[in-house]
C-alpha cells in the first residue's frame, strides 16, 4: 500500500490523473452539453428533451409522439396542432433520431415526469425494426444512453438483453457478456464518451462557439423543436429499383447533382438504399405470419414493453402508426409484418390499443417525390402524412380515448 500511494504521488502520475480528474468532473456538471456539435447523437437527445421540457408553461401536451427519425422528419406538430385546436388538445413530439428503444425508454421517464396531462401516446413504428433488433450497443446508442443519469441507465440496461463480445489473449475463442468493459466505460465516463466530440471540437472550436452563440441570440421560439423543411426528393435522380439506386448515387461525393439535390443528400439516399438491401434479403425467409415471429421480434417487443409501461402505468392509450416509404422498398410491411405488430402490440397494450397503417399513402402516385431517401420523408411527404394523421385523429379521437 506504501508502495501504490509513493507511486501516485509522483508528480508525472499525478498531475496527468489530477487533470483527468478535473476534466471528468467538468463534464459530469453538464457545462460542456451546450457545446456539443450540432446534430450529434448526444446533443440531440439533449437539445429535443429539454426543449419540449422547457416549453412547458405554454404547452403542456395532452398527447406524446414517441418514435425515431421516421417521426422526427415524418410529422409536423404544427400541422397537427391546428388540428387539434378544435379539440381544446395539445400534441408535443419526443421522437428521437437514430434511437433505438433502450434510448427511447430512457426518454420517456424523463419527459413523462414533466407533464401530467398526456393522454395519449402515438407511437410510430418502423415496421421492419422487429426483425432487425440489435444485441450489441451501436455508437449511436451508447452515445444517447450516456447522456442520461447512470442511476437510470443501471436501472435500464438489463431488460433490453444486449451484449458485448471479447477475447481473452492466447485462447482463440469469444466470450460474450451482459456488461461489457468498453461499453460500460462509455458510460460511466464523460471522457471517453465525448472523445470523438472533443477532438472535432479541438479542430474547429469556432465553429462551435459560433453555433452556441447563434442558439443564445436566436433561440427556437416554438413549441416544437424540429419541423422539416427539406425540399429534396429521391424522384430527381429517376431510379428504377434499390440497385439501380446504388449505381446512381455510389459517387455520392461527385458533381454534378440534380437542380434540388446536394452531396448530403445523395449521400442520404445511398446510405438508405444499402441499407433497404440490407433489411429486405432478412426479411426474405419472413413470409407468413409464422416465419415472421423471430427470436428478433421476440427480442424486440419484449423491450417495447418497457418503453410502452410508463404510459401503461399512468393509463395511457397508445396509437401505433404505421408510416409511409419509399415504393423502392416495396410492400415491406405487408401482412403477415402486420399481424405480428398488431398481435404482440396488443399482448402488450391490452384494450388501450389502436392502430392505422399509413404504409400506402402515396398509392397510386411516385412515391420518391415525397420522400427524401427509402425511408425519410422531405417536406411535402411530411405535409401529406401530417394531414392524413390530422384528419385521422379528427375523425377517430373520441373513440380512441374512450376505449
Amino acid at each position: 500500500m506504501k508502495n501504490f500511494f509513493t507511486t501516485i504521488s509522483d508528480r508525472r502520475i499525478a498531475i496527468p490523473l489530477i487533470f483527468f480528474i478535473c476534466l471528468e468532473l467538468f463534464f459530469q456538471s453538464g457545462i460542456y452539453t451546450s457545446f456539443l456539435k450540432k446534430n450529434s447523437y448526444a446533443a440531440n437527445i439533449n437539445r429535443i428533451t429539454n426543449h419540449i421540457i422547457a416549453q412547458k408553461e405554454n404547452h403542456n401536451p395532452d398527447i406524446l409522439v414517441l418514435g425515431t427519425s421516421v417521426a422526427y422528419q415524418g410529422l409536423s406538430m404544427r400541422i397537427l396542432q391546428n388540428g387539434l385546436d378544435k379539440h381544446n388538445l395539445k400534441i408535443q413530439s419526443s421522437a428521437i433520431p437514430g434511437s433505438e428503444l433502450i434510448v427511447q425508454e430512457l426518454a420517456s421517464k424523463k419527459v413523462l415526469k414533466n407533464f401530467d396531462k398526456v393522454k395519449l401516446l402515438i407511437y410510430v413504428a418502423e415496421i421492419t425494426m422487429p426483425w432487425v433488433s440489435q444485441t450489441e450497443y451501436a455508437l449511436p446508442t451508447l452515445a444517447m444512453i450516456a447522456e442520461f443519469p447512470i442511476s437510470e441507465i443501471l436501472q435500464t440496461l438489463p431488460h433490453h438483453k444486449y451484449t458485448s463480445g471479447f477475447k481473452i489473449p492466447v485462447w482463440n475463442k469469444e466470450f460474450r457478456t451482459s456488461y461489457g468493459f468498453s461499453d460500460m466505460s462509455y458510460l460511466f465516463f464523460k471522457t471517453i464518451a465525448y472523445r470523438r466530440d472533443l477532438n472535432d471540437f479541438f479542430l474547429d472550436p469556432g465553429k462551435r462557439i459560433k453555433h452556441f452563440s447563434r442558439s443564445i441570440n436566436n433561440p427556437n421560439q416554438n413549441f416544437y423543436d424540429f419541423e422539416n423543411d427539406h425540399p429534396e426528393r429521391m424522384s430527381s435522380y429517376g431510379m428504377k429499383d434499390l440497385q439501380d439506386c446504388v449505381s446512381k448515387t455510389i459517387d455520392y461525393a461527385q458533381p454534378p447533382f440534380p437542380e434540388n439535390s446536394n452531396e448530403d443528400h445523395k449521400k442520404a439516399i445511398l446510405d438508405t438504399c444499402l441499407l433497404s438491401i440490407q433489411t429486405i434479403n432478412l426479411l426474405e425467409p419472413t413470409k407468413t405470419a409464422a416465419s415472421a415471429d423471430t427470436d428478433s421480434t421476440r427480442l424486440y417487443f419484449s423491450r417495447l414493453k418497457f418503453v410502452l409501461q410508463p404510459y401503461l402505468d399512468r393509463d395511457i392509450k397508445v396509437l401505433v402508426v404505421y408510416a409511409p416509404y419509399s415504393h423502392l422498398m416495396g410492400k415491406i410491411g405487408g401482412p403477415e409484418k402486420l399481424e405480428v405488430w398488431n398481435r404482440e402490440t396488443k399482448k402488450l397494450v391490452g384494450d388501450h390499443f389502436t392502430s392505422v397503417d399509413f404504409q400506402d399513402l402515396f398509392a397510386n402516385e411516385d412515391s420518391n417525390e415525397f420522400c427524401y431517401d427509402t425511408i425519410h420523408l422531405n417536406q411535402f411527404g411530411m405535409e401529406r402524412f401530417s394531414n392524413a394523421l390530422s384528419k385521422y385523429l379528427d375523425e377517430n379521437l373520441n373513440s380512441i380515448l374512450e376505449k
